[in-house]
């Protein structure tokens, strides 16, 4: 006799809902969230609430208030050093989309002689330093010891100078020739993609190449064009090191040398660098948005369904014109600022001309080996931490870069553009501003006066940038991979490992390496974070500059240059020749 169990005896195994939460997946992308929120929204709210808070007269006590405010309207000097940043920004917006729309131009659409061997030098300001370019031309266009000015006066019989950068148009022309790049980025991707048959039907109809270019050509590309020149603006008024070398000195001081001013020494005052930084913040956040929300989404169709090669203009002899001009940018640029550094840093004290019997190696022997006995600490730590946090920093940049980017691109849900949205968020505040609120945020705590504020910094600052480079590649990659896998019983972590990191491999390498270039050269966090033993390789030139000599600090600025050449190099072996222009 068979006896059947009651229902009440039968146990139904159901798989446990918590199991179904706590998955490496959900684990992984909720703390990498949880970072990434952490990281950006605490420093901005401590910018807001440190904003209003205002210092007694005492300079011990604060109480809430718009004081802060008041006084950067009200003071005379805080009051100029607004204008002027308006006004440097501006200029350096028109005087860098020249160049960046003309040089674009020049390389997608004209048969200018030896464009595809000139334009990776094109790209060479993007990787290098503003700060060490105004350096360069401090040494070679300042009034008494500039090298052209001396030559000028050798050679010509010139009395006085034939040329000043130390003054608020030195700084205008230093930052906009090195962040022409920017804007030929954005512009020479969209010639290249451009229907050609848009300019012949132009030309069927008898406009010559200037009224096509002027009526046709660049109204097309017109978005990318502002999407550039946006960012100049930006980037330009977040610029510290150019208008720190040729503007502060001198009388003409911006927003970020003030706030440099208001967030260190013995009388710094946190709660008004914090009100400036919001200011600064605010107008730079609104041109980011403008950017994002309004024109990107504006460009225009000029890519149809029929295939096509974009054809070039025949310059005829005007073909040699563009070649030199092209030619003469990275000659300014890049050949010559570095050619100055070298020449500079050969020489134990400078005078403004080259001297033979003077030459020698001791500069580099003080700012580059540690065991020399005259060496400089702040220059030899600097190299040291630096490839410390470039090193590290970039690679727990693109680890949240790949987990974030796996987030947003592959969950698609509302968390998702929520944390899309906090990637957008660091692009659109320059460095020294996110650094004020790290400083406001962490000065109380063990990780202030260490690496690791720096490191927190850099990659709150930054890591959008390996974000973005791997999301680009991940929307290539087809989402029925990362699904086969897991039908087949493969976790999440092994799906990563053995599919989509592979998949995303020379991606992520790029991604590094273009890190760790940006991190290497860093400037505006780095001053406003460091300590005494914590220097980095820029604040290391920014001490020589300041409290040494004009050798010294040359020596260490072609040391900084030679590892970023060499970087980029390497990325665009990496990356191909279509990196950053495609």
């Amino acid at each position: 006799m068979t006896t059947e169990a009651a229902p009440s005896d039968i146990q139904v195994i159901r798989p446990s809902k918590w199991r179904g939460i706590f998955t490496q997946e959900t684990i992984a992308t909720s703390v990498a969230s949880f970072i990434v929120a952490i990281a950006v929204i605490l420093p901005l709210m401590a910018l807001v609430v440190n904003s209003f808070l205002v210092l007694d007269d005492m300079g011990f006590d604060t109480e809430w208030g718009l004081a802060n405010y008041s006084e950067i309207f009200k003071g005379r000097i805080i009051r100029k050093a607004f204008l002027n940043t308006l006004f440097i920004s501006s200029m350096c917006t028109v005087l860098a989309t020249f160049f960046g729309v003309s040089l674009a131009w020049i390389n997608a659409r004209t048969n200018c002689p030896w464009r595809e061997k000139l334009e990776p030098f094109n790209l060479v300001p993007f990787f290098l330093s503003p700060f060490v370019g105004a350096i360069a031309w401090h040494n070679l266009a300042s009034p008494k010891v500039g090298l052209l000015n001396n030559w000028a006066r050798s050679l010509f019989g010139i009395q006085g100078h034939l040329f000043n950068v130390d003054n608020i148009f030195g700084i205008i022309w230093v930052t906009g020739i090195f962040f022409t790049p920017l804007v030929y980025l954005f512009v020479i991707g969209s010639l290249r993609r451009m229907d050609p048959s848009l300019e012949d039907s132009a030309r069927t109809t008898g406009a010559g190449l200037w009224r096509t270019t002027m009526s046709v050509t660049l109204p097309l590309v017109t978005p990318a064009i502002l999407s550039g020149a946006i960012i100049v603006f930006v980037t330009s008024a977040g610029e510290f090191g150019v208008p720190f070398k040729l503007g502060s000195p001198y009388g003409y001081e911006t927003l970020t040398t003030q706030i440099f001013t208001k967030a260190v020494g013995d009388d710094a005052n946190h709660y008004l660098g914090a009100a400036m930084s919001m200011i600064l913040g605010v107008i730079t956040g609104l041109f980011i948005w403008i950017q994002q929300r309004i024109i990107a989404p504006r460009a225009y169709t000029t890519v149809t369904g029929k295939g096509f090669r974009p054809n070039v203009i025949d310059l005829g002899r005007w073909k040699w014109a563009a070649f030199a001009y092209n030619l003469g940018y990275v000659f300014v640029a890049v050949a010559l600022p570095i050619l100055c550094l070298v020449i500079v840093s050969l020489h134990p004290v400078w005078q403004g001309r080259v001297i033979p019997n003077d030459l020698t190696s001791i500069n580099y022997q003080k700012v580059l080996f540690f065991w020399s006995p005259n060496s400089i600490s702040a220059a030899t730590n600097g190299i040291k931490n630096s490839f410390i946090l470039a090193s590290i920093g970039a690679s727990i940049a693109m680890l949240l870069a790949i987990v974030i980017s796996y987030m947003i691109h592959r969950t698609k849900g509302f968390g998702s553009r929520i944390l899309d949205f906090l990637c957008v968020v660091p692009i659109g505040f320059p460095g020294i501003v996110l650094a004020m609120g790290v400083l406001v945020t962490y000065i109380k705590t063990p990780i202030y006066a260490t690496l690791w504020i720096l490191l927190l910094g850099y990659i709150t600052r930054f890591f959008p940038y390996g974000q973005r480079n791997i999301s680009s590649i991940m929307l290539a990659v087809s989402e029925e991979l990362d699904q086969s896998s897991r039908m087949a019983g493969a976790t999440w972590v092994t799906t990563l490992r053995r599919i989509t990191i592979p998949l995303l491999k020379p991606g992520i390498f790029a991604g590094w390496v273009l890190l760790f270039v940006i991190f290497l050269r860093e400037l505006s966090i780095s001053i406003i974070l460091y300590t005494a033993g914590t220097e980095t390789l820029s604040v290391g030139v920014y001490y020589l500059s300041n409290f040494e000599n004009e050798p010294l600090t040359a020596a260490l600025s072609v040391a900084q240059t030679v590892v970023l050449l060499l970087c980029v190099v390497i990325f665009r072996k990496v990356a191909g020749k279509e990196a950053l222009t495609a």
